[in-house]
């Protein structure tokens, strides 16, 4: 047996063709090919771009015809591709298309342009990948991520995101919250926005959450940028590689109405004028107090309900005597806070039916 050339050892394998290879990559239903004599308007397409087109294999291919094809909304950034060939460049685009079935794709679409003897534009050619699977993988995740910000846009003051070894990393909101530059708050400057009190525990459960690479979740007073002390619950947890080392550390501060954990804010927290502080059994706000209060402000319900953070449903709960289910004291603090905040002043006289009036 002798041994093989280098040409028999570079060629394909007996019985293969390229035409084998080529049908075996558009057999995928993802890659079609075409080409053309520029000069002219028809051009010779493979089985794999009839088949992404969504066409008959019968049918005469033109320029014309295909661009025909792009979406409306695409065609002004993208029906220039053959003017573009016959000028001379080669294209890389990236548009939709709609098929005869109405059907839509995402086309990637890679030309080249080979020049004749006379140094013009002659012949080009092209290879079309359908990248409708990705564009839908990539919305998809679009999708949850603005699900995500609108989540944490309702329900958090703050989102966080610090370096793996706890240190801040990207905390605009905090920055707007707190007024500290990006500066003031690096290292631990964050902790000079928390009140004096809390400062201590609160750096003794973010070291802990650091060091044990455990979820984090303590409460504690912010200074606002409007010079108010606002209690905050803040929640964190680690983002971890593959390999079990922190990535980063992720977190929300979530308002906190009405009371905490522990205990009641100090007077320097922010308490309208005429607010307790807490609200005794028998100062519990009842029903004509809270219409009669929203009729004296001029607030509708589903203005009362975005200022004290609850929902127009339960708002109605607390306007009707009727009703059977009790509300939290936490809600019910909320909304009178967020009535005192707005110009009245509760009424708890001994003996007296509970009232309300203008402060």
């Amino acid at each position: 047996m002798r041994p093989q050339t280098k040409a028999e050892v570079g060629a394909a394998p007996r019985g293969f063709s390229s035409r084998h290879y080529l049908k075996l990559i558009e057999d995928t239903g993802k890659i079609g090919f075409w080409s053309a004599d520029l000069r002219s308007e028809r051009l010779d397409a493979s089985p794999g771009l009839y088949r992404i087109l969504g066409l008959d294999p019968t049918t005469e291919m033109t320029f014309g015809f295909g661009l025909d094809m792009i979406h409306p909304e695409d065609q002004a950034a993208h029906g220039d591709q053959i003017a573009v060939l016959r000028s001379g460049q080669p294209i890389s685009r990236e548009f939709r298309i709609i098929r005869p079935d109405r059907t839509q794709r995402w086309l990637l679409h890679h030309a080249e342009v080979m020049l004749g003897a006379d140094g013009r534009p002659s012949q080009g050619m092209g290879v079309v990948f359908d990248v409708t699977a990705q564009h839908e993988t990539m919305n998809a995740l679009m999708q949850r991520h603005d699900r995500l910000n609108a989540l944490i846009a309702a329900t958090a003051a703050v989102f966080w995101v610090n370096k793996a070894n706890g240190e801040p990393s990207e905390m605009p909101q905090w920055m707007a919250l707190t007024g500290q530059s990006y500066a003031q708050m690096q290292g631990l400057g964050w902790l000079n926005a928390v009140h004096p009190d809390d400062r201590s525990r609160t750096l003794a459960a973010w070291t802990t959450a650091v060091e044990h690479t455990a979820p984090y979740n303590t409460d504690y007073r912010v200074l606002c940028a409007d010079g108010i002390y606002r209690w905050f619950n803040a929640r964190g947890a680690p983002v971890l590689s593959k390999d079990g080392s922190v990535r980063e550390w992720v977190g929300v501060c979530l308002n906190v109405p009405g009371r905490t954990r522990y205990g009641a804010p100090p007077p320097e927290v922010a308490a309208p004028r005429g607010a307790a502080q807490a609200m005794p059994g028998d100062e519990s706000l009842i029903p004509s107090q809270i219409r009669s209060a929203r009729a004296i402000t001029g607030l509708s319900k589903e203005e009362l309900a975005a200022l004290a953070n609850v929902s127009v449903s339960t708002l109605n709960r607390l306007e009707d005597p009727t009703s059977a289910v009790r509300s939290r004291s936490d809600t019910l603090l909320a909304v009178r806070r967020a009535l005192e905040e707005a110009g009245v002043e509760f009424i708890f006289e001994a003996g007296k039916k509970p009232g309300v009036r203008e402060a």
